[in-house]
């Protein structure tokens, strides 16, 4: 399964988007995907088992390190 980093954004970057709000220990999306999204600063797993277009374009806030993660281009 592969696992890619979310990129690092800063809020203003994102501000017309839609962020959403991760609870730490628990992923925000779980799928029947085969790939894992990654916080790109601490590493905290934020989409589980979801497919690239599952998380293609979503903004997520990191509930354990507050980072703004975009989906990363691969």
């Amino acid at each position: 399964m592969p696992q890619f980093d979310m990129k690092i954004v800063p809020a203003d970057a994102v501000a017309a988007s839609s962020i959403l709000e991760h609870t730490a220990g628990t992923p925000v999306k779980t799928g029947e995907g085969n790939e894992t999204y990654r916080c790109g600063a601490c590493k905290t797993k934020l989409f589980v088992n979801v497919s690239h277009h599952d998380a293609h374009g979503l903004v997520v806030k990191c509930g354990k390190c507050h980072k703004i993660n975009a989906d990363p281009h691969h």
